[in-house]
This record gives C-alpha cells, sequence and structure tokens, in this order.
C-alpha cells in the first residue's frame, strides 16, 4: 500500500468542498462529515493504485466532480422524503457514486450499492467499515437484481451516475422501485435529447419524467442536469430483460 496518501494535506479541497455544498447547495457539512471524507479521499486513492476507481486523483477535482456531484442528490432526496426513512439503491456506483457521499451525509436513510465487479464491491465494504457506515452491497447486474423478489419493487428511490443512456437506465432502475418512487439520474447537459429517446421506455415502462434540474458545478464548469422520473404502475413482469438486451437493444 501506497502510505504518501496518508501524509496528504486535504483541508484545503475540503474546505472548497464545504463552502461548495454550502453556496450551491445550501446544504452544512460538519466536522464530523469532512472527517469522513477525507477518511473515504485516502482510502480511494490508496487503492486506486491497484485497481481502477477513478480517473480522478487530484483531491481538488474530486471533491467538486465526485463528492459535489454525488451530494447534489440529497437536495432532492430531502425534497420528497423529508423524513428520511426510505431505502434507497445505486446502481452501477463504481468506487460509490453517489451513494456513499449520500449517506455520509443522510446516514438515517438505508442505501445499497450495487456494482457488477466484485473488487469494486470488496472496496466498497473496506470504505463503509472504515467509516464506519451502515451500508448493504450487492455484487449484482442491475437487470439480475430488477428481477429479484429481493429487491424487485423494494426501494423508495434508485439513482445512477452511469454513461448509459436513459432508456437503458429506466428499464434497470425502474423495476426496482415501488409504484410512486423516483429515480433520480445525473446527465449532462443535454437532458431534453435524452428525454425524447426515452419517450418510449418511460411508456412500456409505466412512469413519467416528474423534473428536471440543471445545474454547474463551479464556474466555468460543464452544466449538469437531474433527471427525476416518477414510477406510476407497476413495472411489466417481462422488464428488465435479461442481461445485456437493455444495452443491446434499448426500449
Amino acid at each position: 500500500m501506497n502510505d504518501q496518501f496518508l501524509e496528504m494535506d486535504l483541508k484545503e479541497p475540503l474546505s472548497v468542498l464545504h463552502d461548495k455544498v454550502r453556496d450551491v447547495l445550501s446544504l452544512e457539512l460538519s466536522a464530523e462529515h469532512l472527517e469522513k471524507f477525507e477518511q473515504y479521499t485516502v482510502l480511494l486513492l490508496q487503492r486506486n493504485e491497484q485497481m481502477n476507481l477513478t480517473a480522478i486523483t487530484d483531491p481538488a477535482e474530486m471533491v467538486i466532480k465526485h463528492y459535489l456531484d454525488s451530494l447534489v442528490f440529497v437536495k432532492w432526496i430531502m425534497h420528497y422524503y423529508p423524513n428520511g426513512q426510505i431505502v434507497i439503491a445505486d446502481l452501477g456506483t463504481g468506487a460509490g457514486f453517489p451513494g456513499i457521499p449520500i449517506k455520509i451525509l443522510l446516514p438515517q436513510i438505508k442505501v445499497v450499492l450495487v456494482d457488477a465487479l466484485a473488487k469494486r464491491i470488496h472496496f466498497l465494504q473496506e470504505v463503509c467499515d472504515s467509516l464506519g457506515l451502515k451500508v448493504e452491497t450487492c455484487h449484482a447486474r442491475a437487470e439480475d437484481i430488477g428481477r429479484s423478489k429481493a429487491y424487485r419493487q423494494r426501494f423508495d428511490i434508485t439513482v445512477a451516475r452511469a454513461v448509459a443512456e436513459l432508456p437503458v437506465l429506466l428499464e434497470y432502475a425502474t423495476p426496482l422501485l415501488k409504484v410512486g418512487g423516483r429515480f433520480i439520474a445525473a446527465k449532462g447537459i443535454d437532458p431534453e435529447n435524452e428525454i425524447t429517446l426515452a419517450k418510449n421506455a418511460l411508456r412500456i415502462l409505466n412512469c413519467e419524467v416528474e423534473h428536471v434540474e440543471k445545474y454547474s458545478l463551479a464556474e466555468g464548469a460543464d452544466n449538469r442536469s437531474l433527471i427525476i422520473v416518477k414510477k406510476i404502475l407497476n413495472t411489466p413482469a417481462q422488464y428488465p430483460r435479461q442481461a445485456g438486451k437493455p444495452k443491446k437493444t434499448p426500449l
């Protein structure tokens, strides 16, 4: 293990994170929150030496492009479920985004981190143990858990920062939702085009776009968006299709 990361001075990037969360999201990070983000950063950089967890390794970039961008979800989680007594699935979580930052800020919610790679699941378990976070991890493809009785229609919210197109993500995410639940997808500068592409999937999967939030993480940064989709009726039993089909032939 490379111990250079233990000696890093993260005070400045964490101060930037604190101020950005306050200014952009009107949320306040405590000293305990910041300590957990510091531990997370060190673990992520250490393990990134052995496995490909993130291409972003500058802490100044990490706090904006990973942590702040994940915490944007918190605003809408709190908007729809202010008491926080909910269960969330983070699909294709990778190195834990947005699920772990969400859990750090909202420890009362139940979070399930889903990823198809075992080595990433092992990393996520290590992070959660080190940070004292009670989080469930699930080593599976989203298509498979969407057909599992243990997970189908279990969740109030599903989230994803994955790069797949919206029709594909909808087929992954909506079978996991309770009726009335919401899928929140992080997208880029052109959410309208994504929504147009997803019209057929929205109809077939019995959901509708409820809100689109456009935002920028920092001055001069690329614009981002969240697409919030509400599940109106039960998902037809044949969805999600078997692994690989949603991406190969989107609805």
